[in-house]
């Protein structure tokens, strides 16, 4: 942020009238912009009466201004006197300047002006209107004033050009020292002169005092004795140490008007010089200052003393000039009221550094912090800091706690104890010495707390630090970097020095003497972390985008122009390079990011990718523009140098899915979905992404509209408070900020549409669908087959995993084996086959070009029952040539094509080219069935089919660690395949059988029943069976199971039954002269740990063991104890005595009916 720059200033001290321009060209710019502490002359040497000042025009009130050239007003002063402002205005139908430099010289001194400062220009209704604020300058009767424009873009007519002045007028000046006062010589017997700095060393100047505004009531009377003298000339002026309680803020103003009585034990003297009429005083910095008093003898041993105001601080002494003593004997008591200290709050009070504290969840519930400060109101004014913290990947930016009074800048984030420090500026116009300038502050991050450390020294001084009282007053850039903590006020109201703050010891040194730094704010790249880096403001890279990199080891500075390039992906730049970057940070993914300040801030700012930073020619990359940061005069930025702690880390994967191809309006298009999902259970700040299309889609070529669209959000994004995803989900209690942009027709042909994802909870998803119509080449085919398609995701947090790249182009996994292959001669040990394979483009435009593809890895990411020993890779080319199989011992990733340099593959028909590179990978496991369950299931899938052993996808990819999954990936994009370990289906022979209630616990299966018809449902996804409102079965819920007949009456087969599976047998007709069951029976089947089927009655009836054996068509050689589910009737007219009456009796052969060695049940492998 800028600030107006100060007017070189010449060594005066006493030739009072002599000076008054010079003291006005000060006042401009330490009451505008300058610091609160600075002293100076407030009052005059006299007691006056005052009247209104005057001023007349000495230029035409007509004023002819050909173009390019400036028109400067002129006048003069009727009376002496303080001037506070000066207005012109003139009458003139249109007036625009070229340039924004205004020149003000009163009284043959030239007055730094600035427009927005203390410069209003108002040019509106036909008229022109220039007001100087803030002056408080003495002029003599008759000084010259004059100002300049800038040049004007057109010929301009001035009419009724008229000045007017505010200010007061002097009028019957006396002085104010006794004309009879005692002998002014000194005495004879000389007193021994204090240790205190040698006032004729100190600045030898008068400053135009601050007006400080002073407390509202309460005040309390100081009494002090002197602690010694010091030698002025010939004479001991008597000199006071202010108690240090008297100041728990290390500074104490002083209101203007102020009386102190000072009283001596014996007769004491007053000078006769008006040039000794002054007090000298440590200032707020521990500097000395002189200011102008007036003095007024009550007798030979008091005297009254008018104080301009002023600001004590330092060694907190004061020394009247205009007494001194006589004999060494002499003892002065000086006696004043101030306000009470207490009126100022306690969060004003000097507190110890606070410890370091751990960051806390709540920090990073947005995911990775930046901070920024701004101020309130907007310009000098302001009086009030607020911290925020971005959200929304920037989009938003939300309070941290309370507003503070502390008006502070130069934030910095310290990573080693995870506390913000600021240092703060003067508060207001004229200051507040409640909250003064210089101070350094400890901020909390989490509530926005400031922690109020003291005033900033100099090593072993009492002294400022700072080489000027802007430096001190308006620090506005501020950094940690490796070699610690660094400020310095950047702007034009500073010297642009660098110092290094201590915060343990509260000191700061002038530090890497050779750099001047233009840049407002400064940030710090993690990987190189002793370079701070900045945008020069105006001041220095005018209209240009100057980026400024300094060593904090050896203060060299570098800068590149980047003005014209620098754009992002879809075209965008930066469209205010000459703003004053006041605000720098470092996202958690290693960017820096930059917003401007100043008078002319806007939420206008942007993402900056720096590669190879600590080289001499380090690569930048324009990744997003921002609009929507906070806007102030007086702004700062920080954030966490390090990425957040890896409990709190998140992580953005990014897929991108072709969906479908269709005419839409005549027009085929084609369909991409992408998704978007942070895999942890942590928030994600969110990010940015750019949805490259492949080539062979139209992107808003000829046409007068982009013919790519965003389509809306699938319907698998994630709903957070009852909202969808949306860019109008910015506040609190809203959805997840999200959206794309399309560039305009007139943008022509892009590759490129930009995405953007704010906070992210975990586990939540965004689905973009995307669409693009297809080209087609000269003979009308669609251009559809293999071509580039990617997506790419700039995380704004550092990133847990490397998934936030995908593809669709040209990759594929396929599995070659439909099942586990038995390794020969090793017990429980197989094989299962996979073909990687990479393709080239296989589409007209393409037939000449090379493929460049990176390292091929490939990963088993097998069921925990599999444990993989190794694998096997043959190698064939695109012309079908074989590698001899290359072997990989261990569970992977393997390197399939063994070399970090790309490979080339040529399209397919060149030079007999197939197109495609295959790589057949052989996988070597051991397989332990006791791992094997029947209940498993991927979170978030029904609990039927359940088991490990099987293979289940989600959006596209097969999960890991469920059957033998295996997955391949290149530079980020991944492709999976699967095998299950076992089919899971199986063969259920029925039986029918009768039953006889006089013995109800033996089944008759001497001669199967004919005629009974059974139907069979699979239970739903949680077991049950669900009934339609007239009591039929519900087919969609409960799907019915494929039956067929044998050569066996009375026997029929269930095929294919999912194993483990739950099901329902309902009998549709019983035999003749046999009743219906009169309820389903509920059954389940499974596999066991050795591969054999289980069939177990889950309700309905007793188990039996049978002995009956399979027909022959079913099972060759079969042994007994097979198993057969038997189902058993009743003659009509029977009951049964085991139960009540319609109750049937249902059977099957064992608890848990085991085939062993016959197909009745069967299992498909192993």
């Amino acid at each position: 942020m800028s600030w107006t720059d100060s007017h070189p200033i010449e060594p005066v001290l006493y030739r009072w009238r002599v000076v008054g321009a010079f003291v006005a060209a000060l006042a401009l710019v330490f009451s505008v912009a300058a610091p609160a502490a600075l002293p100076g002359i407030v009052g005059a040497v006299a007691e006056a009466q005052t009247t209104a000042l005057r001023a007349e025009l000495d230029s035409a009130d007509q004023l002819s201004i050909p173009a390019g050239d400036t028109a400067t007003f002129e006048g003069h002063f009727v009376d002496g006197g303080t001037v506070e402002e000066l207005e012109f205005s003139a009458t003139v139908p249109q007036l625009e300047f070229e340039g924004a430099a205004y020149t003000l010289t009163i009284d043959g001194e030239e007055i730094p002006v600035r427009e927005g400062d203390n410069l209003v220009v108002d040019t509106t209704s036909n008229a022109a209107t220039f007001r100087v604020t803030g002056l408080n300058a003495d002029v003599p009767a008759g000084a010259a004033f004059s100002l300049e424009t800038p040049a004007v873009a057109e010929e301009s007519e001035l009419s009724g050009v008229s000045v007017d002045v505010r200010g007061v007028a002097e009028e019957n000046a006396s002085a104010s020292a006794d004309e009879d006062s005692e002998v002014s010589e000194a005495p004879t017997d000389d007193g021994e002169p204090l240790e205190v700095s040698d006032v004729d060393a100190a600045p030898a100047r008068l400053m135009t005092a601050p007006s400080i505004t002073t407390f509202a009531a309460g005040t309390r009377t100081i009494t002090m004795q002197n602690d010694g003298y010091v030698l002025k000339g010939t004479r001991y002026i008597p000199n006071f140490k202010i108690p240090s309680a008297e100041l728990p803020t290390g500074r104490m103003t002083i209101p203007n008007g102020t009386v102190v009585t000072l009283k001596s034990n014996v007769n004491s003297y007053l000078s006769t010089s008006p040039d000794d009429l002054t007090v000298y005083y440590t200032g707020a910095n521990g500097g000395w200052y002189e200011a102008k008093a007036t003095y007024k003898k009550i007798s030979a041993k008091e005297y009254q003393v008018t104080l301009p105001q002023i600001t004590i601080g330092g060694n907190a002494q004061i020394q009247f000039k205009g007494v001194h003593r006589g004999p060494d004997t002499t003892v002065f008591t000086a006696s004043f009221t101030v306000p009470e200290p207490e009126q100022c709050k306690e969060d004003t009070k000097k507190v110890a550094r606070q410890p370091r504290r751990d960051l806390t969840d709540e920090e990073y519930t947005d995911g990775s912090p930046v901070y920024v400060v701004t101020s309130e109101p907007k310009d000098l004014r302001r009086d009030t800091s607020v911290l925020s913290r971005q959200v929304n990947h920037g989009r938003d930016f939300r309070p941290v706690g309370e507003k503070s009074p502390w008006v502070y800048n130069a934030l910095a984030f310290n990573s080693n104890d995870n506390w913000l420090y600021a240092v703060s500026q003067k508060r207001g116009l004229n200051g507040d010495p409640c909250y003064p300038a210089g101070n350094l502050l400890q901020i909390n991050p989490a509530t926005g707390e400031v922690h109020n450390l003291g005033p900033i020294l100099a090593p072993g001084s009492s002294g400022t630090p700072f080489e000027s009282e802007g430096d001190r007053d308006f620090l506005n850039a501020g950094v940690y970097t490796s070699e610690g903590f660094f400020v310095g006020n950047a702007s034009t109201s500073g010297t642009r020095h660098l110092y290094k703050i201590d915060p343990d010891k509260l000191t700061a040194d002038r530090t890497l003497r050779s750099a001047e730094s233009f840049a407002e704010d400064w940030a710090v790249l993690p990987q190189a972390q002793k370079y701070m880096w900045g945008f020069q403001s105006k001041a220095k890279a005018d209209n240009s985008l100057i980026l400024e990199r300094i060593d904090t080891q050896t203060g060299a500075i570098q800068t590149w122009d980047l003005t014209k390039k620098l754009k992002t992906l879809d075209g965008r730049t930066i469209s205010n390079p000459s703003a004053s970057w006041g605000k720098a940070w470092t996202y958690s993914n290693g960017n820096l990011g930059f917003g401007s300040g100043s008078k002319d801030a806007n939420q206008l700012g942007f993402e900056l990718k720096i590669t190879n930073p600590d080289s001499g020619s380090p690569k930048f990359e324009l990744v997003n523009i921002m609009d929507n940061l906070p806007a102030s005069f007086n702004t700062d930025a920080a954030s966490d140098l390090l990425p957040p702690p890896s409990r709190l880390r998140s992580n953005i994967a990014v897929k991108k899915q072709r969906s479908e191809t269709k005419v839409v309006n005549g027009e085929v298009r084609t369909f991409w979905t992408i998704s978007v999902e942070n895999t942890t259970d942590n928030t994600s700040s969110g990010g940015t992404f750019w949805e490259y299309l492949p080539t062979d889609t139209h992107y808003g070529v000829n046409a007068t509209g982009p013919t790519a669209k965003f389509e809306g959000f699938g319907e698998g994004s994630t709903e957070v408070n009852g909202h969808k995803p949306g860019p109008d989900q910015i506040a609190p209690g809203t959805g997840i900020y999200a959206g794309m942009t399309v560039p305009s027709g007139a943008d022509g042909e892009s590759r490129y549409m930009k995405g953007y994802v704010g906070t992210l909870p975990g586990h939540a998803k965004v689905e973009y669908v995307v669409s693009a119509p297809v080209r087609t080449d000269k003979y009308g085919n669609l251009k559809t087959v293999c071509s580039p398609n990617k997506v790419a995701f700039q995380a704004t947090d550092g990133e847990a995993g490397s998934d936030n790249v995908a593809t669709e182009a040209c990759f594929s996994k396929v599995a070659v084996d439909s099942a586990p292959q038995p390794v020969p001669g090793a017990a429980n040990e197989y094989t299962a086959k996979y073909n990687v394979v990479v393709a080239a483009p296989d589409a007209p435009g393409f037939d000449t070009n090379e493929v460049i593809y990176g390292k091929l890895t490939d990963t088993p990411k097998f069921v925990g029952a599999a444990t993989v020993t190794g694998a096997t890779v043959v190698f064939k080319d695109e012309f079908n040539k074989t590698s001899q199989p290359q072997s990989y011992q261990g569970a992977g990733p393997y390197e399939l094509n063994k070399n970090d340099t790309p490979k080339i593959i040529k399209p397919k028909g060149v030079n007999g080219s197939s197109g495609q590179h295959v790589y057949e990978v052989t996988v070597r496991f051991k397989l332990d069935r006791t791992k094997l369950n029947s209940t498993s299931v991927p979170a978030g899938y029904p609990s039927q089919p359940a088991g490990n052993s099987r293979c289940y996808t989600k959006d596209g990819l097969h999960e890991p660690n469920f059957g033998l999954m295996n997955e391949a990936e290149m530079g980020g994009w991944k492709d999976t395949s699967c095998i299950p370990l076992e089919t899971k289906q199986m063969d259920v022979l029925l039986e029918k059988v009768s039953y006889d209630p006089a013995a109800p616990d033996k089944i008759q299966t001497d001669e199967l029943l004919d005629g009974a018809q059974f139907t069979v449902h699979r239970g739903d996804a949680d077991g049950n069976l669900k009934l339609n409102a007239d009591g039929t079965v519900n087919t969609d819920a409960n799907p019915v199971v494929k039956q067929s007949t044998t050569t066996t009456t009375g026997r029929v087969k269930l095929e294919g039954l999912d194993a483990p599976g739950v099901y329902y047998l309902i009998e549709t007709k019983a035999p003749d002269g046999y009743n219906l069951l009169p309820a389903p029976i509920k059954f389940s089947t499974e596999w066991d740990q050795n591969g054999n089927a289980v069939i177990k009655v889950l309700s309905g009836g007793t188990a039996i063991t049978s002995n009956r054996c399979a027909e022959s068509d079913t099972a060759a050689n079969c042994v007994k104890k097979v198993g057969i589910l038997q189902v058993a009737d009743i003659t009509k007219g029977a009951l049964p005595k085991t139960g009540g009456e319609g109750v049937g009796l249902w059977a099957l052969a064992g608890a848990a009916i085991v085939a062993a060695g016959c197909l009745a049940l069967r299992r498909r492998w192993v």
